[in-house]
């Protein structure tokens, strides 16, 4: 059986993906002198705890050559395939250190596959080739699934504050102060490697409501879950009115997890989605 294998930035929740006998490399949360393992060392509740506040932005850093080469030599064990699915290789560098890890150990017969997304957008197509696997699917048809799958899945959410954003270096200090003087939240995507602004609301409803808007857009589903960090309650009202495009079902709601909430911050409520075939 083909081993599937990713990195903490699925935001897979740990049991789940232990259930499904998908194998997490957790990445690197780094407070100042102080790193923890995602998900290991240091839970999504005691991370956002410390985000609220610390007067220091976390970091993050992907785990090293050796630490990849380690994780698929044990998930390879006495030598089967492993499909290593990772976080789209525009948003880090860890796409191309787990390449190298995979060039690094050619008696590991690993293939890194590029999902071209973050958190739960890149865990759906994890758990789909997790469940594909078990029932007996080939390499070169869990490859074949993924490359018909990427183009449908997507995530798109709605930001509280554009201040991480800015503290991590990725907003310029004159947008993030006007942003927070007009309460413009934007709405973003991400999506086949790219990451890009859909819409900017000004007060929390409004956002809200674009961001249903936006999933009525792309209905029907094959997958819909919702996410948040630091927002169940107002991801519970989202998937409410989310049901409806998901067969009358609430969608799940998953917490995303440390690498995301260090970018985009408390209080971000969004939907990961694979679009029907």
């Amino acid at each position: 059986m083909v081993k599937i294998v990713t990195d903490s930035t699925a935001d897979i929740p740990r049991d789940l993906a232990q259930q499904q006998g998908v194998l997490v490399i957790p990445d690197i949360i780094n407070f100042g002198l102080e790193s923890f393992r995602e998900g290991v060392d240091l839970s999504t509740s005691e991370f956002f705890a410390r985000l609220i506040t610390s007067t220091t932005l976390p970091t993050t850093s992907q785990p090293s050559v050796g630490e990849f080469m380690e994780a698929y030599a044990s998930a390879s064990g006495d030598g089967e395939e492993v499909l290593a699915i990772h976080l789209g290789s525009t948003f880090s560098g860890l796409y191309g250190t787990a390449k190298l890890a995979a060039d690094s150990a050619p008696n590991v017969p690993v293939t890194i596959y590029d999902s071209g997304l973050l958190t739960l957008g890149m865990g759906l197509l994890v758990l789909e080739a997790a469940k594909a696997a078990r029932e007996g699917a080939t390499l070169a048809e869990l490859v074949n699934m993924l490359n018909r799958m990427r183009p449908r899945t997507r995530v798109i959410a709605v930001l509280d504050t554009l201040e991480y954003l800015r503290r991590g270096g990725r907003l310029s200090r004159v947008s993030a102060t006007l942003g927070k003087i007009l309460s413009l939240r934007p709405v973003i995507q991400v999506y086949e490697n790219q990451l890009t602004q859909l819409a900017r609301t000004r007060h929390r409803q409004n956002s809200l409501d674009r961001l249903v808007q936006f999933a009525e857009m792309h209905a029907p589903f094959e997958h819909l879950i919702v996410l948040h960090t630091v927002a169940q309650d107002a991801a519970a009202s989202v998937a409410d009115r989310l049901a409806h495009l998901n067969s009358g079902a609430r969608p799940a709601i998953i917490e995303a997890g440390s690498v995301i909430g260090t970018h985009a911050g408390p209080g971000a409520v969004g939907f990961a989605c694979v679009t029907a075939e």
